[in-house]
């Protein structure tokens, strides 16, 4: 569990995160950076999205498996890790997100 506790950790770290949720095989928080209401939103709606894109996965392969997701919106991205049932939820702003890539690509031009 400590593995879990230190990508958790270093999840939230990154640019622009709003949040992280690690969620438990029932589809509850066990861990969340985030207020509760937001928390139990997240997690009871990712659930049955990344149950039906397994589902999609392993139809198309059935020696295949769904081990992430990513969904972005005007405001935010939503990245999923799924492993066996947990999953951890992450919520990035993607201003944030989108001037943290610019600022990386721009330094790296300039190290060239």
């Amino acid at each position: 569990m400590s593995d879990v506790e230190a990508t958790f950790d270093r999840l939230l770290k990154l640019p622009g995160v709003m949040g992280a949720i690690l969620v438990n095989g029932e589809g509850r928080p066990i861990r969340t950076s985030m207020d509760a209401t937001s928390s139990h939103i997240f997690a009871g709606k990712m659930a049955p999205m990344v149950k039906m894109a397994r589902a999609m996965v392993r139809e198309v392969e059935p020696t295949d498996d769904l081990t992430y997701l990513r969904m972005r919106t005007l405001k935010s991205e939503i990245l999923v890790a799924a492993e066996n049932e947990h999953m951890i939820i992450l919520v990035q702003d993607s201003n944030a997100l989108d001037e943290a890539r610019r600022n990386s690509s721009s330094s790296s031009k300039r190290s060239s």
